[in-house]
Order: structure tokens, then C-alpha cells, then sequence
């Protein structure tokens, strides 16, 4: 390069030396051949004289002339060489100028400390051993690219003194000389400490996804856009979205965080989104996410700044946690507080109201009879005494535990049994009981009397909820492993509301006009007692389903519980 350059400027210099050639000879002819044949010149020797004098001067002055610009250029030219040698040998790169032939002409010093060699040791002359064999084509490629004009920019390893790879970035420059391509320059960039400088950032990262992907709790972050950033496994279980569905998007229309009333925060009162703006860590103890197919769910999150070491706030990473399950568990403690109230009112009345509640039946059958009219009236009052004393047994029961005692049965004669009791009551309602219960079912290790309990109680409510009649099923199977058994209760009544659902089981809570919600509170803890469970399903005007689990003989002999 330094001398494709010197070659141009000593061209502009033969083309000065020609042109003053071309004026000197110009004056000097013009002088002799011309204004001395004047026959004024030759009447005046003086005249002649100074127009000898003046071409004399013109010529020294324009030859003066040529060499202050030749000198200026030379040390233009020089300078310019110093320049370029200094950018050569003091570049933090190394640089090597080859020959079309792939022969080292020479190189800075950096190559030295590159690939080890020293003034003690003899620099490598060929292109071909200084590369890594597992590059070499590729290099050889490249080379001969750069030798036909074209630059090249790879990745490829050069082989030190001590015998190992280091690998470095390798830039190809075709050399030109006169408008041709004398050679190849190569530039040399190690690329060791950033290739280590890379594999601790990947060794971080790693480390990073290891911790976001080992907490149970979900985590995502958002750039100041609110598009997301990361994205961790407990968030994809808890939400539904995979990494590749969040990263990008703009989480506020996914997540919709919900106000106490219901309705959506628009972006700009997104919680969420307003630490990006305060700055400050913020905490929700309650709020409503959103997960993929479109439900909600309870959640707690906290809300903390990106700030990066000057300050500047980079977004938010968001810390969430589903907190349905510490809902139910705070539900059944106040439903346990309430079971706990509901026992020892309820032992306090059972028992004040049971005595009086002897004498009015006993009196009541002293009573005499002298019409048909006071006979009807007796009946009522009989039959109101009846069911006084049906709730003041249930009553009872809650309040304290009753004695149980577990015995070998199979659940289908217990059904059938049930269903023998209650059929009259359905055919007068114009209700087909129908049965399907698999053959030589599993025993079970019940109290028959409170399982029956439970039966008639759930069949008399399914009753009830078909006064237009119908078709109740009742379904009766074991698991495939034979570990549990589940009899379902399937009715075609008006349903009970979703809302409605959870509330099932609670003291005084019922569906019914005059119910009071003593029945399905009993089976609940009937069927907890035997190491089962009971779920309801109910949709309005469709109908409700109440399955009973039960573990069977040989798991309440393995385990004692309830098979999951």
C-alpha cells in the first residue's frame, strides 16, 4: 500500500520535470531563433542582453520552483510512509503481507506475541503452517477469494510456537499495486479473552435459567416497552404460555391483571407496569391472572425494578405465585371454626330441647281423640315433633363423634339395598332408578349403617330435584387398578348454580326451602371417616352428579388411606 502510493506521487513529479523541460527549451528556442534575428535586438546589444538575462532568470526560477515542490512532495511521501508504518507496526492487531504464492513478506509485531515467535526464533515464511489443520480449507478458500479482489472476514485458529489453536478473527484484503493485486494483507484479531469472556456469560446464563427454572414460584421479566424478556418454567406450568409464546409480547394483554371490582386495568393503571414508572417495588397480596384458556386464577405477586449500575431502569422482573390452594386451606379453616361453633351449639340445644320434646310426644299420645278433625290435627303435630327430632339427632351428630363400626361389605348390596327403599318414592314421582353396577365389585371396610346414611341422603336430595321425573342413574366402579371404588349419583334435576357449588357441606347452608344444610354436612364427614371422597357437579337445568370414592379392602389393609 505504502508503495502503490509512492508510485503515484513520483509519477506527478515526472510530469513537473517535463513540463519544465518542455518550458525551458520553449524560452531558451524562443530566444535564440527569434528576438535575436529582431533588427531591433541586433541594432541593441543591450536589449539582447537582457532578454538573455531574463530567460535566464525565468528558467532558474521555474527550475527553483520544481525542486521546493519536489522537496515538498518527498516529504509529503515520507511522511505518509511514516503514517502508514506506524499504523502497521503499532495496530493491536497483527498483520501479515503474503505474496499471491501464500509466502510471508513480512508482518508487525504483534504476530509475534500472537503465535509466540520472537527475534530467537525463526518467523514462520508460508501461509499453509500457520493454520490449523481442521481450517485449512477453509482458510485456503478465503485466500484465494481475497487474491481474485474480493475482502474475506472468518473465524479460523492459528497455530502457536508451543503447538496450540488460538482462535482468532481473520480478515483477507487483496494488496494493490498499479491497479493489480500483487498480494493479500491479513489481519489478525485473537479472539482467546472474548471467547472466554463468552463462555462466562453462557456459564452465567445457565446458572441464571438453573435458578429461574428451580423455584416453584413463576418469574418473568418486561423491558420498558412491557414486552416480556424471560420467562420460567413455574410460569409456563401456572399459565399455560411456553417461553416461546411470551418472549416479545406484551404481557399486560396476556396477564390482565384484574381491579377488586372486576373489571381490567387498562395499561396505562397496570400495576405492573407502573414500577417501571415509580421505580419502587410494589406487592399485590391478592389479584387475578389470566391463564392460556381463558380461566383465572387467584395470585400473589411482587413487582421489583431492573436498574442497571448507573441507575437507569432497564424494566421489571415480576415474582407470582398461584394461591388457590392457600385459599381452599383458609376456606376449610373457617369452615373447621364454623363445624367447631356449629358442635357446641349444637350439643347445648339437642340436649335442652330433647327433654321437653319427650313430654310433648308422650302427652300428645294421651291426648284423645274425639273427631276426625282433632285426629288430623294430631297427625300434624305428631309428624312436626318427628322431624324436631330428626334435626335434634342430626344435631348430635355433628356435635359429637359417633361410633363407628367398620366391617367387611360389597358396596352393591348396600346400593341395591338403598335403592329397594327408596323406590317407591321415586315411582310416585315418576323417577326410574336405574342401576349399572359392576359385577363382583371389591369389598370395602365400611360401617354399613353410616354408608346407607349417606345413600338415602344423597338419593332423597336427587329425588327432590326431579319434580317433573325422570331417569336417575346410579353407577357403580372400580378404578383399573382395583385401589378405589366410585359410585355416582347421576340425576336429570334443575341443577345448582356454579356459584352455589362451593358453599355445599356448610352448616345451615342449603338449596332447598326448607333444608338445613345438616344432610350434606354428615355424608361429607361420613365419607371423610372412611378414608374417602365426595364430589358434586351440577349444571343448571342439565342436572347434578355426586361421586363417592372409596379405597378398597386390600388398600385399607396396605395403607390404611386413601388411594390418589
Amino acid at each position: 500500500m505504502i508503495k502503490q502510493q509512492t508510485t503515484t506521487e513520483n509519477w506527478t513529479l515526472y510530469q513537473l520535470a517535463l513540463v519544465y523541460h518542455i518550458v525551458a527549451i520553449t524560452l531558451i528556442g524562443a530566444d535564440f531563433f527569434f528576438l535575436h534575428h529582431l533588427t531591433y535586438v541586433q541594432d541593441n546589444q543591450l536589449v539582447g542582453i537582457a532578454i538573455d538575462i531574463v530567460v535566464f532568470c525565468s528558467i532558474l526560477g521555474l527550475a527553483l520552483y520544481g525542486i521546493k515542490t519536489v522537496k515538498s512532495r518527498e516529504t509529503s511521501i515520507l511522511e505518509t510512509a511514516e503514517r502508514y508504518r506506524s499504523l502497521y507496526d503499532n495496530h493491536p492487531d497483527s498483520i501479515i503481507s503474503f505474496s499471491l504464492d501464500g509466502v510471508v513478506l513480512s508482518a508487525n509485531h504483534r504476530l509475534e506475541s500472537l503465535l509466540g515467535v520472537g527475534r530467537e526464533t525463526s518467523k514462520p515464511t508460508s501461509f499453509i503452517p500457520m493454520i490449523s489443520p481442521p481450517d485449512l480449507l477453509k482458510a485456503l478458500h478465503h485466500f484465494q477469494v481475497a487474491s481474485a479482489g474480493l475482502p474475506q472476514n472468518f473465524e479460523a485458529a492459528f497455530i502457536h510456537q508451543k503447538g496450540f489453536p488460538i482462535p482468532s478473527n481473520v480478515t483477507f484484503v487483496p494488496t494493490m499495486v498499479d491497479g493489480h493485486i500483487v498480494g493479500v494483507y491479513a489481519i489478525l484479531k485473537d479472539l482467546t479473552e472474548l471467547k472466554e469472556q463468552k463462555k462466562e456469560i453462557d456459564k452465567l446464563y445457565k446458572q441464571n435459567q438453573l435458578i429461574l427454572n428451580s423455584v416453584s414460584e413463576g418469574i418473568y421479566g418486561i423491558d420498558m416497552s412491557g414486552s416480556t424478556i424471560f420467562w420460567n418454567r413455574a410460569a409456563e406450568a401456572i399459565t399455560g404460555w411456553k417461553v416461546d409464546e411470551m418472549l416479545g409480547r406484551q404481557i399486560h394483554n396476556l396477564i390482565r391483571p384484574v381491579r377488586s371490582d372486576g373489571t381490567l386495568y387498562p395499561p396505562e393503571e397496570s400495576p405492573v407496569l407502573n414500577t417501571i414508572l415509580n421505580r419502587v417495588v410494589s406487592e399485590m397480596k391478592e389479584d387475578l391472572f389470566w391463564r392460556k384458556d381463558g380461566t383465572t386464577f387467584p395470585v400473589e405477586y411482587r413487582s421489583s425494578p431492573i436498574l442497571e449500575s448507573r441507575g437507569q431502569i432497564l424494566g421489571t422482573v415480576i415474582t407470582f405465585k398461584d394461591i388457590t390452594q392457600l385459599k381452599k386451606t383458609q376456606e376449610l379453616l373457617i369452615k373447621s371454626d364454623k363445624l367447631s361453633a356449629v358442635g357446641q351449639l349444637a350439643a347445648g340445644v339437642a340436649h335442652e330441647i330433647r327433654n321437653p320434646l319427650t313430654a310433648l310426644k308422650g302427652f300428645l299420645q294421651l291426648l284423645k281423640k274425639n273427631s276426625t278433625k282433632e285426629q288430623y290435627y294430631i297427625e300434624i303435630m305428631q309428624k312436626e315433633l318427628q322431624r324436631i327430632e330428626f334435626i335434634v339427632n342430626e344435631f348430635l351428630f355433628v356435635s359429637k363423634p359417633q361410633a363407628t363400626h367398620f366391617v367387611t361389605r360389597t358396596l352393591d348390596s348396600i346400593v341395591m339395598s338403598t335403592i329397594e327403599l327408596l323406590q317407591p318414592q321415586a315411582l310416585l314421582g315418576n323417577i326410574e332408578i336405574e342401576a349399572e353396577i359392576v359385577p363382583d365389585l371389591p369389598p370395602v371396610l365400611c360401617d354399613e349403617h353410616q354408608i346407607k346414611q349417606v345413600f338415602i341422603n344423597i338419593l332423597k336430595n336427587a329425588l327432590e330435584a326431579m319434580p317433573q321425573g325422570g331417569i336417575l342413574l346410579i353407577q357403580a366402579v372400580p378404578d383399573p387398578n382395583g385401589r378405589n371404588i366410585t359410585i355416582r349419583f347421576i340425576d336429570q334435576g334443575c341443577g345448582i348454580a356454579p356459584e352455589r357449588l362451593p358453599k355445599l357441606g356448610e352448616p345451615f347452608y342449603s338449596t332447598k326451602e326448607k333444608g338445613t344444610g345438616l344432610g350434606l354436612m354428615v355424608c361429607y364427614r361420613i365419607i371423610e371417616a372412611h378414608g374417602g371422597l365426595m364430589e358434586i357437579r351440577s349444571k343448571l337445568e342439565e342436572g347434578t352428579t355426586v361421586a363417592i370414592t372409596l379405597p378398597s379392602m386390600q388398600v385399607k389393609e396396605k395403607k390404611g388411606v386413601l388411594a390418589i
